[in-house]
């Protein structure tokens, strides 16, 4: 995705890959084992090396996602949603289809990040691109992601199924009307010499930082198995503060053009960021899940080659970029076939 005018911000690229590998490597656990803690023995694995600094760094990775996803859309006055609905009606389809108890039947399909990421993007495409109405979107919506999940919980009387199922409206619609709101304001009232951190920017970025890192307690490991979407989605605003604070950093950084110019010129950039995951995210994300039953199927491998199992995120990661390049060249190839035949 760009900026507008069509400036690649390369420090997006660099997020939203990082955040992917870390989800990637938690799905692949999720989906293989279903547990909370990584319990292969490091005589064996090398797998639980990377638990930790994965763990501790992106525990919402799924909503830095959101919040990145949502800030470019933002970014954008008028854009052709077509494309981006297909996918996710398609994959909402086949999510709920293929994880429900009766796939015929609607009534047990589950709720996921598919339906958030629809209705969100309803939402907030039909909001005004009022700068004064979206600065009050700003801080309602900063103000809902501070209060605690259990006030939410008592006030509106939310079910125990609800709150374990991931991905509820409450409070996390008000992620996504953040940053698209943010992303409005930016583009419609910072001018390009405000684009550049200024100097007293610094210490009030760090110094909040430092200040979160301080007071947050510590919640306790993070639960990679059925613990996860408890630990996750019933909100602890200080966890959440804490981390999202520098991811929203690392955004504001990116959006520098001294930073982004220099991360264009670094060795290599222009590659990473044509990659497929950052091109066509969206479908990218969507192949994944088709990768992670090999984990299953493949059970008895893992018992005599344990070893094998830490390559299986990476080569997922590696088969969905040759999949996705695939498709969209043959796309490619069979429109300038058409143009040529009607030509």
């Amino acid at each position: 995705m760009t900026e507008k005018g069509n400036q690649r911000i390369y420090g997006f690229d660099l997020l939203r890959i990082a955040t992917m590998m870390a989800i990637l490597y938690f799905h692949v656990w999720q989906y293989t084992f279903f547990q909370d803690v990584i319990s292969l023995p490091p005589e064996i694995s090398n797998y639980h090396n990377l638990t930790g600094w994965v763990g501790d760094t992106f525990k919402y990775g799924g909503l830095f996602i959101v919040a990145l996803s949502f800030f470019l859309i933002g970014l954008k006055a008028r854009t052709k949603q077509s494309m981006r609905f297909f996918v996710l009606i398609f994959g909402l389809l086949t999510l709920s289809i293929s994880t429900a108890s009766e796939p015929l039947n609607p009534a047990t399909w589950d709720w996921d990040v598919y339906s958030y990421l629809i209705f969100s993007l309803l939402l907030v495409l039909a909001l005004p691109r009022n700068i004064i109405l979206r600065g009050a979107l700003i801080f309602a919506s900063t103000a809902l992601l501070c209060v605690p999940f259990d006030q939410y919980e008592s006030l509106l009387n939310i079910q125990n199924a609800v709150q374990f199922s991931g991905w509820n409206l409450v409070p996390w619609l008000a992620l996504p009307v953040l940053f698209h709101s943010l992303a409005v304001v930016w583009s419609k009232k910072v001018p390009q010499t405000l684009k550049a951190i200024k100097n007293w920017e610094w210490p009030v970025w760090i110094g909040a930082i430092i200040l979160m890192f301080v007071i947050t307690p510590d919640y306790g490991p993070f639960p990679a198995g059925s613990g996860f979407e408890a630990y996750v989605f019933k909100l602890k605003p200080l966890m959440f503060w804490k981390h999202f604070l520098v991811f929203t950093f690392l955004m504001r950084a990116s959006l520098d053009p001294r930073i982004s110019t220099a991360l264009g010129k670094a060795k290599g950039m222009q590659w990473f960021s044509n990659l497929a995951w950052n091109k066509h995210f969206g479908v990218a994300y969507f192949m994944h899940l088709a990768f992670l039953p090999m984990g299953l199927h493949f059970m008895d491998f893992w018992s005599q080659y344990t070893r094998a199992f830490e390559w299986l995120w990476l080569f997922i990661f590696v088969a969905v970029e040759i999949v996705v390049r695939s498709i969209y060249a043959l796309q490619v190839a069979f429109k300038t076939k058409v143009v040529r035949l009607l030509s």
